[in-house]
């Protein structure tokens, strides 16, 4: 699975025609583990730990799973919908696959379609073993308990639901710094700049009441990645406008 890190803040140049404009993100830090046992995360936002399957012996028509006759090469694969949230590595050769594996924090609310797959990874050919779907996670599907899922297809698959990783950080992921500001590139909506209504596009102008100017680009960038801890208010301008929000020193959850 292609893990997200989360960390440091990284300085790159972004070309705009004749201009180039450091892009900065801001740092976001895992919260530590009793902590984030005492926190709840936003409905819908949890991870899953695949733990094992059980595949029948050979495909539906009778047809070994490999032409070599050997046994499938399992994987998991999550969606929402149409989108694709996960995908694990594929154990080979068995039909009783121990996968033990953790997913990044999904989002899969009851109101949405959700479909847990398990596929033959073949070289050069990807394979349907079987497919659960539903509105949300199954019913079974309770915080630290295991919970089997019955595949079309004859195929079962053992998983539990594990907390959500919560961060904290401003919710502000990439930003440019435009001279007087800092232009939003990307944000995490579940997130203090997200819950006080910012969004991609916004102009930053001032943090805790200074300018983007008065602080200086340094000064600013720090005290942008420190603006949910310390509750700073943020002035940002969208579309002419300008507004200023408070911050709250809530946390943040980023999820596919």
């Amino acid at each position: 699975m292609r893990s997200l890190r989360f960390a440091v803040p990284i300085l790159v140049l972004v070309s705009l025609g004749a201009c180039a404009y450091p892009r900065r993100s801001p740092s976001l830090s895992s919260v530590a583990e009793a902590e984030a046992a005492n926190v709840s995360a936003p409905s819908g936002v949890t991870r899953l730990q695949f733990v094992s399957a059980e595949i029948p012996p050979r495909q539906r028509g009778d047809l070994p799973w490999d032409d070599e006759g050997t046994e499938a090469d399992a994987m998991v694969r999550v969606y929402r919908g149409d989108t694709l949230l996960f995908e694990s590595e594929p154990v080979v050769d068995s039909i009783r696959p121990q996968f033990d594996v953790v997913t990044e924090n999904l989002y899969l609310p009851a109101t949405e379609d959700i479909r847990i797959e398990l596929w033959d990874d073949d070289p050069g050919v990807a394979e349907p073993i079987g497919t659960w779907r539903g509105r949300g996670l199954p019913r079974t599907a309770l915080p630290g308990a295991d919970s089997r899922i019955n595949l079309e297809g004859g195929a079962q698959l053992l998983f539990r639901v594990q907390p959500a990783e919560v961060l904290r950080g401003t919710g502000i992921e990439t930003y440019e710094m435009r001279g007087d500001h800092f232009h939003v590139v990307s944000m995490i909506e579940r997130s203090p700049a997200g819950r006080a209504g910012l969004r991609e596009g916004d102009d930053i102008v001032a943090i805790g009441g200074q300018s983007i100017d008065e602080l200086g680009a340094d000064a600013a960038a720090g005290a942008l990645s420190m603006a949910s801890s310390r509750r700073s208010s943020l002035t940002f301008r969208r579309g002419g406008n300008e507004q200023t929000v408070e911050l709250d020193g809530g946390y943040t959850w980023r999820a596919r």
